[in-house]
């Protein structure tokens, strides 16, 4: 009986690679190119701005009607407020400037009113009480003086009319209210009352001597001595109310905090 042996078959072992010990890797920065890199803007800073001159409008003289003139006779008027940077006072001027005619009806209604004005405000103004970007600093009650000249030519009809100029002087109270949010549009109230004085002298319309002379021209109502006669005989005097006022007003320039000088804008970027 025949005995194989099986031949044990050795399997090859299998080259083990040579350990290499680990290196530290150093990182490289990654420098992104122009086109790649992400830009971070900081975003500005919005700097609030004190107000410093507004304009104004009294929309009862804009709506004005004219007793005599029997129409609407807007008065257009403007006005300006300067604003310190503290205390209680402001500075102003206006002017009134209607100038309507109706050379067929003999109806003129043309007057030339400049006024300046300084105001108390019962709220003080300075910049440590009311910091910008808080609203208007002078608002609330105030109290006025006030001085304005005037140069008028009134007429009705053919056989009404007055030329002349005046001056005069008063005190006056109001209220300034904000109507928008941060407050450089405001609502004032006001009342003026004083004397005014003035010195005029009436005319007609054709020659008041002789009627029947007809040239259509306005003469002054005097039939004396063409060689006596001077300008201004006549004294008017008022004592009493001399304005009311329902008036809008808008900040136009504005005071830089940290710069100097004014600007439009009631922001700056910083």
């Amino acid at each position: 009986m025949l005995v194989f042996k099986q031949k044990k078959v050795e399997q090859p072992v299998a080259e083990q690679a040579p350990q290499v010990e680990e290196q530290p890797v150093v990182e490289m920065p990654v420098v992104e190119s122009p086109a790649t890199a992400a830009v971070v803007f900081e975003e500005p800073q919005v700097l609030p701005r004190r107000e410093f001159l507004s304009v104004k409008s009294n929309l009862l003289l804009d709506v004005a009607y004219m007793p005599g003139y029997n129409r609407w006779c807007p008065i257009p008027n403007v006005a300006i407020e300067y604003y310190p940077k503290k205390g209680h006072f402001t500075y102003g001027a206006s002017f009134d400037f209607p100038w309507w005619q109706d050379y067929d009806a003999h109806k003129y209604f043309q007057i030339r009113n400049y006024q300046l004005e300084s105001r108390y405000y019962l709220r003080s103004g300075d910049m440590a009480s009311n910091p910008p970007g808080e609203g208007a600093a002078f608002r609330g009650l105030y109290l006025q003086a006030y001085a304005h000249l005037a140069l008028f030519g009134i007429c009705f009809d053919a056989d009404r009319g007055w030329v002349g100029e005046g001056a005069g002087a008063g005190l006056g109270v109001g209220y300034v209210m904000p109507i928008s949010k941060n407050g450089h549009w405001r609502l004032e109230f006001g009342l003026q009352a004083g004397y005014f004085r003035c010195k005029y002298d009436p005319y007609q319309y054709e020659n008041p001597v002789d009627p029947t002379y007809r040239d259509h021209l306005y003469y002054y109502k005097w039939s004396l001595d063409p060689e006596l006669f001077k300008k201004r005989q006549y004294r008017y005097n008022w004592l009493g109310p001399t304005r009311v006022g329902i008036t809008l007003t808008y900040d136009l320039l504005y005071r830089r905090i940290n710069k100097k000088g004014v600007s439009f804008k009631n922001q700056e970027m910083r």
